[in-house]
């Protein structure tokens, strides 16, 4: 089953998070992972999460909750999260477990709806 590691970021240093940036992108795929999305917060649609101007939420996929940890821990990535720490930016880090998506099916009806 996939999994997921998805950041909330309100960067306070653009040039600086840039340099996060380009020293992690390379270790992801180490791992297996790859990113499932990135962008900028556009707007907050319900609920109470404080989006400051400059929120970027990233996705990563890996194939596992493994090779998500293992990612996490490794001594590559560690030494980039330093780069993106207090002060050029305040994250929020979360660990999802996935579903796996390509095995769903439409559920089958006994009977037709119109007769």
């Amino acid at each position: 089953m996939p999994a997921y590691i998805a950041f909330l970021i309100d960067i306070r240093d653009q040039a600086a998070f840039s340099g996060y940036a380009r020293a992690a992108a390379p270790t992801y795929a180490m791992y297996g992972g790859g990113v499932a999305l990135r962008g900028p917060i556009v707007d907050l649609l319900e609920g109470d999460v404080d989006v400051k101007h400059d929120a970027r939420l990233v996705v990563l996929q890996f194939p596992s909750l493994e090779k998500a940890r293992a990612w996490w821990h490794s001594p590559q990535y560690q030494a980039a999260v330093k780069l993106r720490q207090h002060p050029v930016s305040d994250s929020r880090v979360l660990l999802v477990d996935g579903v796996d998506l390509g095995n769903q099916h439409a559920p089958q009806r006994q009977k037709p709806l119109l007769q």
